[in-house]
């Protein structure tokens, strides 16, 4: 190690950290996973000193050679850690000035931690966005392929949780498909925000030595460089940003995963859970639970914690690099590591999932489905659509009284409500076949929204 084996800021300071402080201070076992960003970031701020004069040309390789074999040693986990290094970005520093002395004293000039940190950062989940997207991708790719699959076949549709009226299995899977399309919109306009590079801009009003800001982005594979350096280290909003739309993406798998839930209900009887996808019971031999439908509706809970812990860590800073910012990384990790163990999960369970169609069209057999069927064939017979919705409902009441359903009214009380072919009315088939329009759950209409889906997700 180095002969000054103290903080890399010691130089104004007569004593070393209390261990208490030390202890507090450091975030090493939290930032490492920046290990390989940290030296991508060093490697183009070597190349921005040797471009302002600061370096060599050899100098510059020998520099890029020992950051690249610090990190290599990190990634294999042989790297020996100093008990001093208060972050992943201090101990690649502190090795590269061991391995090269001088020389290796010379990486920081023109940069801060407030700047690298930043850089690293935006680096990291820049590359894993890119990774989750795919996930997602894959995922929706599933729910258009069952919805394919299931295009004709009649389910009850449910508001309130309460069965309502029919569409196509097709049609329900689509609507957990069109949001996931959305969620990677989110993705990518955040992409489009988060692609400025930090580096640079030093602790808060860049350096004298004449860096390239805009080379060195262009280095590093971002749009641009930053446009206000005091901005550049004090803002966290790209985190904020990647975790809240992770959150909403977070959100729309738990419905998902609500109705899986729901399908798979012994009570229901619609669907069942490979068994890849399910768990036992330590007690009851005879229990499949539908642990990975549970455990993927409780995640959205997670990460949204996580936003809300970082935004209460954010709220109220001043401008500048404060410590408070140090603890950005941990909700940031948490929500990149929990969000791809549901997507991914959710793809194996959707795509394993056996689906009762038989028991979905018996389900469809329920008389009160077609109220709203009824309403409309008055309305198409010149009844305002307010009374036909009265007049439906008073029916309705009426055979409840009388222990009757709409499947018992003969050909002339139909007559008389003045909807003469209500009886053919109360049909899955007929019924979903009546609204053919965009969007709709009409067998045509869910093959033209797998289509449009498909090209969305290809694009």
């Amino acid at each position: 190690m180095s002969q000054d084996a103290g903080p890399l800021w010691g130089g104004r300071f007569s004593k070393p950290p209390a261990p208490e402080a030390e202890a507090l201070g450091r975030s090493l076992e939290v930032d490492e996973r920046l290990a390989f960003q940290d030296v991508q970031a060093g490697i183009a701020h070597v190349a921005a000193l040797r471009d302002a004069g600061l370096v060599t040309a050899e100098e510059q390789d020998r520099l890029c050679a020992a950051l690249v074999e610090v990190r290599e040693a990190i990634l294999r986990e042989t790297y020996p850690f100093d008990p001093h290094d208060e972050d992943i970005h201090s101990a690649i520093e502190r090795s590269v000035t061991d391995l090269l002395g001088d020389l290796g004293a010379k990486l920081h000039a023109g940069r801060s931690r407030n700047d690298l940190v930043a850089t690293d950062m935006r680096l990291y989940l820049l590359a894993v966005a890119s990774t989750i997207t795919a996930d997602l991708r894959a995922l929706a790719r599933a729910l258009v392929a069952r919805a394919q699959e299931y295009a004709t076949d009649p389910m009850p549709g449910s508001t309130h949780a309460r069965a309502a009226q029919p569409v196509t299995v097709g049609h329900h899977l689509c609507a957990h498909a069109w949001p996931l399309s959305r969620d990677l919109d989110r993705f990518a306009d955040w992409r489009d925000r988060a692609a400025v590079s930090p580096l640079g801009a030093g602790a808060l009003a860049t350096s004298t030595l004449g860096l390239d800001a805009a080379a060195t982005a262009e280095r590093l594979g971002f749009d641009r460089p930053f446009e206000n350096s005091l901005d550049a280290v004090s803002d966290r909003d790209v985190l904020q940003e990647y975790i809240a739309v992770s959150s909403i993406c977070a959100t729309h798998l738990s419905r998902l995963a609500a109705d899986v839930a729901r399908w798979t209900d012994p009570a229901l009887g619609w669907a069942e859970l490979d068994e890849a996808f399910s768990t036992g019971s330590s007690m009851m031999p005879q229990k499949r639970n539908p642990d990975t439908a549970e455990l993927s509706r409780a995640k959205a809970a997670r990460i949204a914690g996580d936003f809300l812990t970082l935004s209460a860590v954010l709220q109220g800073l001043p401008l500048g690099y404060q410590r408070d910012l140090q603890e950005d990384k941990e909700p940031v990790f948490d929500a990149v590591d929990t969000l791809p163990s549901v997507l991914q999960a959710l793809t194996g369970a959707v795509s394993t999932l056996r689906i009762d169609v038989a028991a979905m069209r018996a389900a469809c057999g329920d008389p009160e489905l077609y109220a709203t069927d009824v309403a409309e064939a008055m309305v198409r017979a010149g009844v305002p659509f307010r009374e036909g919705h009265r007049r439906t409902g008073a029916l309705l009441k009426r055979l409840d009284v009388q222990g009757r359903t709409l499947r018992d009214l003969t050909a002339e009380e139909w007559a008389a409500e003045g909807v003469p072919d209500g009886a053919s009315m109360l049909d899955p088939d007929r019924s979903i076949a009546a609204r053919p329009g965009p969007g709709g759950p009409s067998p045509a209409s869910v093959l033209a929204q797998c289509d449009a889906l498909t090209s969305l997700l290809g694009a």
